[in-house]
């Protein structure tokens, strides 16, 4: 499906982008033509979507890879070995240049923009009924708030953009406050939850539901940290579960295998099939030269100190590439790989020269069972699933509640994984306060959701970014680790768009690392 798309986003004079999502063309909307149909309406809605993870066919920006460098990046959680930007991150010394800033910040309002254009436009369709004009902007409106919580989240205060507005007149425009943005994004997924079906059908799973809805709402609040609200709409969601809308998988391996593309535990998801709209995700989170996933990168990795934090009896420590033989022969006189190996903590010779250390480890999130080993990749990326919202529960319980209250609910998640109960034993004994609670809910959204979009938001929640992060650089041994205080808890403005905005230029002089 080819669609030629008329947008505004916050940096762009020309106003057209095209999305390929399917080999076919469907539609070609132009000035005179667009948005007449049910047809042209319904294939802007899916370019929306399409936005979240661009390029489809070979995706790599957004959520189909990019947006983890800033939501699990600049943690203790994210290492990469690539230079430049990617080790900035990894490091807290990046700039307002760095790329990851811009193309996020872009992407997100390439979103923002299209949703508007959907928006502004479903009324005048002929031919539709009310219900579903209702229902094109219920899922254009879920999309939206979507991509200004991720703002939100990286930046704070952003310029808010909720109809269509010439870019020219918008470039200085000033920062809305995060307080009065979530005042319309709960109005607006208020709306979504009434309007939005339980289910979609088969052909259109990828679609926004009321449980997505649910749980971006409670998202929101609770990153306020308004427990009562947030447990409003955690337990719609759990109702959903009892209803049988959701279930955890048994394993949680198979919620990643790349033959399981859609299963109960995803409550937002984006669905890719190598031969029509594949993605690079894992070539970029998979292992480098390893005989069952070969020709990847590893460009995104986790960290040793994060991966070095699972306890050995945790399944999920396994579910890494950390002890390996190569496939590709060391030398031209051997047919055998190296040893790639993660070292002891504190080790830093190889025993031999047919080992190498790893400085990272690859997650088998996004390469598990694959189906084929062609370059681009048919995976699910979940945006949200129920072992989230678990967590999210186990969080406003203890709370609210306490410790007791919470514990069924992080319990819930580690049988499912295989780990020990917290009191089965000495050495997991229930916590003892609200705040040990709290310590260890936190550090088990880090352990079952690494690398999907969790991480530095929930540092920030839990008020714990600070002390992580800095305990995490003093770990990799840097000559002059940078002091993170509570300035970095948002990134600065993307450079080009703060040279043209008054108000992020002066904001970006307290967010660089010193």
């Amino acid at each position: 499906m080819k669609i030629n798309k008329y947008l505004i986003g916050l940096a762009a004079i020309g106003l057209v982008a095209c999305t390929d999502l399917e080999p076919t063309l469907y539609s070609n909307l132009t000035t005179t033509n667009a948005y007449t149909t049910e047809s042209d309406i319904n294939a802007a809605l899916v370019g929306v979507y399409a936005d979240l993870a661009p390029y489809p066919g070979d995706g790599w920006m957004y959520y189909a890879g990019y947006f983890v460098m800033i939501s699990d990046y600049a943690t203790d959680m994210g290492y990469s070995t690539a230079a430049g930007d990617p080790t900035k991150l990894s490091q807290m010394t990046y700039d307002a240049n760095n790329r990851y800033f811009r193309y996020n910040w872009q992407c997100a309002y390439q979103v923002i923009s299209n949703a508007n254009v959907v928006i502004a436009n479903v009324d005048k369709v002929s031919g539709m009924t009310d219900e579903s004009k209702a229902l094109i902007k219920a899922q254009a409106k879920f999309c939206r708030a979507l991509a200004y919580r991720d703002l939100t989240d990286a930046w704070g205060a952003v310029p808010f953009l909720t109809t269509l507005q010439n870019p020219n007149d918008i470039k200085n425009m000033e920062l809305t406050p995060v307080a009065t943005i979530e005042e319309t994004l709960i109005s607006d997924l208020k709306e979504c939850i009434a309007i939005l079906p339980e289910t979609w059908g088969s052909e259109e799973l990828a679609r926004a539901t009321k449980g997505a809805a649910e749980t971006l709402l409670a998202k929101i609040y609770l990153r306020n940290h308004d427990y009562a609200n947030a447990k409003t709409y955690i337990d719609m969601v759990l109702s959903l579960r009892d209803k049988g809308v959701y279930a955890l998988e048994k394993d949680f391996k198979n919620v990643w295998s790349e033959s399981n593309k859609f299963n109960k535990e995803f409550i937002f998801c984006i669905l890719h099939e190598a031969t029509t709209n594949g993605g690079e995700i894992t070539n970029h989170f998979g292992p480098s030269d390893h005989p069952d996933v070969p020709g990847r990168w590893q460009y995104y990795g986790v960290s040793l100190p994060f991966w070095r934090s699972y306890s050995k009896q945790d399944p999920r420590r396994e579910f890494f590439y950390y002890d390996y033989t190569g496939a590709s022969k060391r030398d031209d006189t051997t047919e055998n790989g190296f040893h790639y190996m993660v070292p002891d903590e504190g080790v830093t010779v190889v025993p031999n020269d047919t080992t190498k250390f790893m400085q990272n480890v690859a997650t088998m999130k996004y390469s598990y069972k694959m189906v084929s080993s062609s370059y681009y990749d048919g995976r699910t990326i979940s945006i949200f699933r129920l072992s989230d919202v678990i967590l999210m529960k186990a969080e406003v319980e203890n709370n609210l509640n306490g410790v007791a209250a919470a514990l069924p609910y992080l319990n819930q998640i580690r049988e499912r994984a295989g780990a020990p109960l917290y009191g089965s034993s000495n050495e997991f004994q229930i916590p003892a306060s609200v705040e040990e609670m709290d310590q260890a809910i936190l550090n088990e959204r880090g352990w079952e959701l690494v690398f999907e979009f969790q991480r530095r938001a929930d540092l920030i929640r839990f008020g714990k970014y600070e002390i992580t992060v800095n305990n995490y650089l003093q770990k990799l041994g840097l000559a002059k680790p940078t002091t993170v205080t509570a300035n970095l808890r948002y990134f600065p403005y993307p450079l080009y768009d703060a040279q043209q905005n008054t108000y992020m230029n002066e904001a970006n002089q307290n967010r660089l690392p010193h």
